[in-house]
């Protein structure tokens, strides 16, 4: 019979398992675009409940944590650490990852942007400036996260051109830093970083520094960095150049650039795509974006299955017509929300609603494109994580929002931003005029 010991080690070790699953889950939905933002916060109270379980465990289920193997365990581990306030292990954890490991680097990130103690602030710090490069993206996620004001120190780590970290870095500096960093990230988009060249573009955006925006007209067709940076900041002379990359169908980045920017002249381009295999989705979700339709249908996908494993009848039925197996009556699979790409369907509802619509103006989520739109596009629970997270941006650089928010942050943290933006939007309903191009908090040309 096992001791009490061991069957306590055994349910802390269990606790740690079920955290990571939990983790895991939770990355996976949180990107998934079928998956509603609201719908994590069930996923979240569970592994809350796993979490309380490993912190009142005291010190056998810290030892417990100190041998967890897999990323998640080790998120969860590293989020026990911080709520023990434990900064010797916790720097410990964070001196042991595995340079080559960029899934544990990330999961170590997440759990210090929510759960680092303030007290730890300066010794994270410490490493961003002892230059360790595989800590580089870790600290300046958190200190982007948290918005510790360490500009000075995020530039001279950028301006070493680290070999990993770049894009963190300039992220970062697009929420605690200044135009003084402006021509170092200015000087990513000559790399070929693509994903430096976005975050410091985007950066650059936040800051107030318009001139990203030649540079990204006259690189759109070739970069897609360019592109996605004309959906958050972009100008009138953007809408043709992303409508120009569409006559040969197109990419991703094009479609939800222009569904971001809400030009009515982009809503037939994108009901002619809506079938295409590869950008049909994202100009369904385009479409939602600027009309705020909710055209959604539920679509039953169904599983993979071995064939071999099946009975002989339900492989009989399977090769005759293609009639999916079932157990206890039910296929293999499940029902999905899926945005509506049946054109017939699209054109009719246009034909109800054209009359909501002028071509004088942008729109987001059917109303006039401006603060309280962007905001019901932040609220809505079928914007998708890419349209939110881009919709953050917009709000910071076309009418300096100043409501610290992200779109990856637990949905009860998420409630409480929100709440705080509904006032900033309230305070400034008069300021902008809804349905114009706004930069900086002024008119664009």
């Amino acid at each position: 019979m096992p001791t009490s010991q061991q069957f306590k080690v055994g349910l802390y070790r269990e606790h740690l398992a079920e955290a990571s699953f939990l983790y895991e889950l939770r990355q996976t939905h949180l990107l998934d675009p079928e998956v509603t933002w609201p719908a994590l916060r069930h996923l979240e109270e569970r592994f809350e409940a796993h979490l309380d379980a490993l912190v009142i465990g005291g010190d056998l289920a810290l030892e417990v944590c100190r041998q967890a193997e897999d990323s998640g365990e080790k998120h969860a581990a590293l989020c026990t650490f911080c709520r023990h306030d434990l900064k010797d292990d916790g720097l410990a954890f964070l001196n042991g990852l595995d340079p080559s490991d960029g899934e544990t680097a990330a999961a170590a990130a997440r759990a210090l942007r929510s759960e680092a103690p303030a007290g730890w602030r300066d010794s994270l710090l410490q490493l961003l400036h002892q230059g360790e490069a595989h800590l580089t993206p870790v600290i300046s996620q958190t200190a982007g996260f948290r918005r510790y004001p360490c500009e000075e120190l995020l530039a001279r780590r950028l301006a070493t051109n680290p070999p990993s970290g770049r894009a963190d870095l300039a992220w970062a500096l697009g929420r605690v830093g200044s135009m003084r960093s402006a021509p170092l990230l200015s000087a990513l988009l000559d790399t070929g970083d693509e994903p430096a060249c976005e975050a410091a573009a985007i950066a650059l955006l936040r800051l107030g520094d318009d001139q990203v925006l030649t540079r990204a007209l006259r690189d759109a067709p070739a970069r897609a960095w360019a592109r996605r940076a004309l959906a958050i900041g972009g100008n009138p002379r953007s809408v043709p150049v992303l409508l120009e990359q569409l006559e040969d169908g197109g990419d991703p980045d094009t479609v939800l650039a222009l569904g971001l920017l809400g030009d009515l002249s982009a809503v037939g381009p994108l009901l002619q795509l809506l079938e295409h295999d590869t950008v049909g989705a994202p100009a369904a979700i385009a479409l939602n974006t600027i009309t705020g339709a909710e055209l959604y249908a539920h679509v039953f996908v169904p599983d993979h299955f071995d064939p071999d494993e099946l009975s002989d009848e339900e492989r009989e039925a399977f090769e005759r017509d293609g009639t999916l197996p079932t157990r206890a009556g039910e296929p293999y699979g499940n029902w999905e929300r899926s945005p509506v790409r049946d054109q017939v369907s699209w054109q009719t509802w246009f034909a109800e609603n054209k009359h909501r619509f002028s071509r004088e103006h942008r729109w987001r989520m059917g109303q006039p494109y401006g603060p309280s739109s962007l905001l019901a596009c932040l609220k809505s629970p079928t914007s998708p994580y890419a349209v939110r997270s881009a919709t953050y941006d917009e709000l910071v650089v076309r009418y300096r929002f100043d409501v610290p928010f992200e779109a990856d942050l637990r949905v009860s943290q998420q409630d409480y931003c929100l709440n705080r933006a509904e006032d900033w939007v309230a305070r400034q309903s008069r300021s902008f005029d809804a349905g114009r191009w706004y930069f900086a908090g002024h008119l664009q040309g």
